[in-house]
């Protein structure tokens, strides 16, 4: 296992992390910090989350006016989001009352379900659903027929979605701004990680006052490892790290034997890579309390290159930019995480089209523009 040296860690990181792993620390910040600090919090869209965290433990009332108020500011506004993504579950399953097709929530609405302590505070503005390969036309049709829409998307985009992605193209009701994205599965078809969703709609636990599902706590804690590291570019997803990191200290928590049960449910589905990851830069960043040698139990893990170089280039993507003074390494690491999250996705002679068309509108918008309107 690499040694972190903590001394290399840029101050505006490290005053990022503090806040997040010992939220006592903020009240000793000074002017100085507490303004860089409500920045990259911002623009890790963790200022909910760190205000909820210090409201439970008593704190708020004892950082400077400015910031408590900033803070409650965003606390404010993710459960705004909360409320209006309950709202759009309530109206998918009001869309869907009539079938007997069981869909499972995903990621931040079903932490929000469970009332996970890392839903406090979370802002996500999306709702996330996963439903079998056979019964997706038909919730996308019952919520077509209910007044949801696609967003506009060139013939190149739809089937992208449609014949190599693991979900269809995003539904929006047009009375509402939340987007409605229904999986089938929870990694991409084409990729180098095969996922059998069945095994996950199998152990899934029902919610019944939601009238829905959502995993069960290892896979929920296995899906957030692979959305992070297999799905995601990791550009200031820290947040996610933050989920991953309070979902296993809650489960572990609650059940002696998780962290075991966590590595054996990882070794029948042939996720050891992306929970490798999780464990390591939640220890690595987040001083997680887990064992030393836990990743060692998993039957698949990256080789020696491999986490050298994820151990450079993740923590320069997963943590926010100086707002001020953005460093050029930090755009480097996370153009190459960019190119691999890609490499993982897509076999090379899908990707090697698909970035030569991304290329093509980033170059061309107008004439994409004009192409859409034909």
């Amino acid at each position: 296992m690499i040694e972190f040296k903590t001394g290399l860690r840029a101050e505006h990181h490290r005053l990022l992390l503090e806040a997040i792993i010992q939220p006592a620390s903020l009240i000793g910040y000074d002017n100085r910090q507490w303004e860089l600090l409500l920045r990259l919090a911002r623009r890790a869209q963790l200022s909910g989350y760190l205000a909820a965290r210090l409201e439970r433990e008593g704190l708020l009332d004892n950082i400077p006016i400015r910031a408590a108020n900033l803070l409650r500011s965003g606390l404010i506004q993710a459960r705004k989001q909360q409320q209006s993504v309950r709202w759009e579950l309530n109206r998918v399953r009001w869309a869907l009352d009539d079938s007997d097709m069981p869909v499972i929530v995903l990621k931040g609405m079903a932490y929000l379900l469970q009332d996970l302590p890392n839903a406090a505070g979370r802002m996500f503005a999306d709702l996330d659903l996963l439903v079998s390969k056979e019964n997706l036309r038909r919730v996308e049709a019952a919520l077509l027929k209910k007044g949801w829409q696609h967003h506009a998307l060139t013939d190149y985009d739809e089937r992208y979605y449609r014949e190599w992605s693991h979900e269809i193209p995003a539904l929006v009701h047009p009375e509402r701004s939340i987007e409605v994205d229904v999986h089938h599965t929870l990694s991409s078809p084409l990729g180098k990680l095969k996922i059998d969703p069945q095994s996950f709609r199998e152990a899934a636990i029902e919610v019944k006052e939601a009238g829905c599902y959502v995993l069960s706590p290892e896979d929920m804690v296995l899906h957030c490892a692979v959305n992070l590291f297999q799905n995601n570019e990791l550009a200031d997803d820290l947040r996610h790290l933050v989920d991953f990191s309070e979902l296993l200290l809650f489960f572990s928590n609650r059940q002696p034997l998780f962290r075991q049960k966590l590595i054996g449910r990882a070794n029948q589905l042939g996720l050891g890579k992306p929970l490798f990851y999780g464990l390591y830069f939640s220890r690595l960043l987040l001083r997680s309390a887990i064992p030393d040698g836990l990743e060692k139990q998993l039957d698949r893990r990256p080789g020696r290159i491999a986490q050298c170089v994820m151990h450079y280039c993740v923590p320069l993507a997963l943590l926010p930019q100086h707002p001020d003074y953005p460093a050029r390494r930090a755009k480097y690491a996370r153009m190459w995480l960019y190119w691999r999250s890609h490499w993982l996705r897509m076999p090379l002679y899908r990707l090697l089209p698909h970035l030569a068309y991304k290329f093509y509108l980033s170059v061309l918008p107008a004439r994409t523009e004009i192409s859409k309107q034909k």
